[in-house]
Formats: C-alpha cells, structure tokens, sequence
C-alpha cells in the first residue's frame, strides 16, 4: 500500500513541473478561453396557426479561444477561434463564429478568415435584445446582421473615428460567382466620444454575374444621459442580388435605463416596409428587464411581438421568454 502511495505521489511530483511549464508557455502567447451560456423558456404564440408552444432555446452560446504573440517589427498576430453551442442539445458547430488568423501593428489590424462585417459592428450598442426573439435582426429579411466567410477585414481606429474595412473575393468562374477580389464590400466609419456614438455602413453585394448590384445602408446613433441610453438605426436597401428581393427600408428605436448596479430597463421598436407592389409593413416591439447575479451572471424577463401585414397577409409572433446568461 504503501509503495503505491509512494509512486503516485512520484508520478504527480512529475507531472506538476510539466503542467507550470505548460502553463506558462500559454500565458506567453496571452491565450484566453472564454465563453458565454445563455438559455431561455419561451412562450410562444403565432396568429393563426397551431405553431404555439413553449421552448427551451441555447441564444448563440459559445467557447473561444483567442491571443496574441508578439513578432518582430513592433508587430503583433492575434487569432480567434469561436465555436457556437447548443446547449439544450449538446451539440457545437466548431469555429462557426468569427474565426481568423491576424496581424495588428501601428496601422491597425488585419484579419482573414471568417468576420463578422464592418456594417453590423456598426449598430455598437443600439440592439438591447441581441441574441434573443428581439434581436433586429427578425425585424424584417434584408437585415445586414451578415457573418462572413473567405473575407479580408480591416480595423483601424484613428483618435475618436473608427474605420472598418471588409472585401470578400467571389472565388467564381465569372458564371456562378465573381472573380475579383472585391465583390463583395462592407465599409463603416464612426465616431465615439463621451456619451455619443455615430456611424454610418454601407454594403455592397455582386456575387452573381449578370446579376444587378444590391447594395444596403445603415445609420446608427446612440447617446448616453445619465442613466439612459437612447439609440437611433436607420437603414435601406437589398442585402443580396436577388431577383425576388425587394427593398427594405427600416427605422429603429431603442432605449435602456439603468436601475441602480444590477438592474436595467430595456424597450425596443422597429419598423420595416417593402417596395413590394403589395407592400409588407412590419413591426418589431420588445420590452426587458435585465438584473445582474453577480459579474459574470445575468436573469431577465422579457415579451416581443413581430406583426408584419399587407392587404391580403396578416402575421403576428409574440413570445414572452424568462433566460439565464452566465459569461466565464
């Protein structure tokens, strides 16, 4: 028995040594694995159908692995791996988030691989209900919340302006996709000093040859007063050449108040219309309550609806969730 004792505790003495070593070698590459875990309950109702049910839903929960090491020249290579997770059915999509190998220096940062684009890092802090049944991007179909892969992105911040470049090559033949290696584009510029922030996005989608050129603009403003957050989004346009697409023109409004350390108010409204010959009018309405567990952990409670109607088609969700979000 004893001599059992002895060897294990040998084997840890071993081991302990190359475990510190392994450690300090990642904390040399500043390696950081993060993640977030966020489930909601939700009730929903769908106007005239037999869809409604209660639903246990994982909202874009995630585990990163992200760093920096240092290379010469005063230049810096960073890289990002961000996996998406279902938990309420254990399963992953592995680096289905951004994920990319880069380079920053004194010019700012390069990043290729997959990004999210310059036009939705535009919106900043405007969307209260990001990841949920309220999140704007299920306000209307030409969103321009895109994700991209095969893309080139730069990030520059000069002063209080920000400048955000992304071109995605076609990878085509010139028949079923372009050959250049800007069909695809998304700029952003934006300002943010105090309690304002403003930019402006514009995308430009030419994939698909013999296709017509759809292009998508976003005005985004947000400002702080106190306590408060009020924003504005304003948008239009086709996010992809699509014969059936019709343009969208979108108008939002957002607000959050925060109550004491660990509590906020939150409302949110959209409104998206068509250039459909029959136009489709659309609105988007969501009100939450956020309070803080803790650094790491949030609860809130929150109801959405999106009614979209026309002469002939009337449409309304409503769901009203209770979630749980916890960030390591």
């Amino acid at each position: 028995m004893n001599k059992k004792l002895i060897a294990v505790a040998v084997v840890a003495g071993l081991a302990l040594p190359m475990v510190s070593a392994h450690a300090v070698e990642v904390a040399d590459k500043k390696l950081e694995v993060y993640g977030k875990l966020h489930l909601s309950l939700s009730q929903n109702d769908q106007l005239g159908t037999v869809n409604d049910n209660w639903l246990l839903e994982s909202n874009a929960s995630r585990l990163g692995f992200k760093g920096q090491i240092p290379l010469d020249a005063g230049l810096t290579g960073t890289y990002k791996f961000e996996s998406e997770i279902a938990v309420e059915e254990g399963t992953t999509t592995f680096a289905g988030r951004n994920t990319y190998l880069g380079l920053k220096g004194s010019f700012g940062e390069v990043r290729l691989g997959r990004h999210d684009s310059p036009l939705k890092m535009a919106q900043g802090k405007f969307d209260q209900f990001g990841d949920t049944a309220g999140d704007l991007k299920n306000a209307g179909d030409e969103d321009g919340e895109n994700r991209n892969l095969n893309s080139i992105t730069y990030l520059g911040k000069f002063a209080d302006v920000g400048v955000n470049v992304q071109l995605i090559p076609g990878e085509g033949d010139g028949t079923t996709g372009g050959q250049g290696i800007a069909d695809t584009t998304s700029i952003a510029v934006s300002y943010n000093a105090g309690p304002l922030y403003v930019a402006v996005a514009h995308d430009s989608y030419d994939d698909t040859a013999g296709a017509a050129e759809a292009s998508l603009i976003r005005l985004v403003a947000t400002y702080k007063v106190g306590d408060m957050q009020f924003g504005l989004l304003s948008q239009s346009g086709v996010e992809a050449p699509d014969a059936v697409a019709a343009k969208e023109d979108w108008l939002g409004l957002s607000f959050n108040m925060k109550m004491g350390s660990k509590n906020k108010l939150k409302a949110q409204y959209i409104t998206v219309k068509d250039s459909a010959t029959t136009a489709l009018e659309g609105t988007q309405l969501s009100v939450g309550f956020d309070h803080k567990v803790g650094k790491k952990g949030t609860v809130y409670a929150m109801y959405n609806t999106i009614t979209e109607e026309n002469a002939t088609t009337q449409k309304e969700n409503t769901t009203i969730s209770a979630g749980y979000i916890l960030k390591f």
